[in-house]
């Protein structure tokens, strides 16, 4: 193939749209039914609460991205299966060299009917659920990257039929984020697109 044909000529800055319903569906499947405790120096295992609701909306706060809002039921012996609803408000980063989204900055509000609950739920959440919170929400892009880019590029490599006669052939060199960008009710994450293309003409009709 001449040379010039290989070097990238297509450029794009692409902006996808997620929807936190998208995000909050995630996030359910993860936590829905999870028990949070702690191994004791035994190696025995206590857990605390289970999560019983999740749901994710935009944060209220102003300095802050998102609100994840968790239903829990505590099981210890002496609060044994009182419900509460923790609020978790979210900063989101973004490392654009390693393409991971993080929790950056976060602020913690439990409601209950009673005092004692809300302020040992408070204590005890900035312990293991906000960890177990930021490791859920830790999104390593590149391995998410790496499959879509095999999946283009192998439907290039095979020559897409774009329109009767018309074919699209070429690569998708690089693919990557480069900025989150918090809205109302979505994500709206950039990406910044270089390939090479050209469309091989086998027909044309009249």
């Amino acid at each position: 193939m001449n040379k010039f044909l290989k070097e990238d000529n297509i450029r794009l800055d692409l902006p996808v749209k997620i929807s936190y319903r998208v995000l909050e569906a995630v996030l359910q499947r993860q936590l829905l039914g999870e028990q949070i405790g702690m191994e004791d120096s035994r190696g025995t295992v206590k857990n605390y609460v289970e999560v019983l609701g999740v749901s994710l909306v935009k944060s209220k706060e102003p300095n802050f991205d998102i609100s994840l809002h968790l239903r829990l039921k505590t099981l210890t012996t002496f609060f044994k299966n009182k419900e509460v609803d923790l609020v978790v408000h979210i900063s989101l980063g973004f490392n654009e060299e390693d393409q991971v989204i993080d929790v950056e900055e976060y602020e913690l509000e439990g409601h209950s009917e009673n005092w004692f609950i809300d302020n040992s739920l408070e204590a005890f959440a900035n312990t293991l659920i906000y960890q177990k919170i930021k490791n859920k929400m830790r999104l390593d892009l590149k391995p998410h990257i790496k499959e879509q880019l095999g999946v283009v590029n192998d439907k290039l490599g095979d020559k897409m039929e774009t329109a009767p006669g018309i074919f699209l052939s070429g690569n998708v060199n690089t693919l990557k984020v480069v900025q989150i960008i918090p809205g109302d009710s979505l994500l709206l994450i950039l990406l910044n697109i270089s390939a090479y293309g050209f469309l091989d003409v086998k027909e044309i009709k009249l």
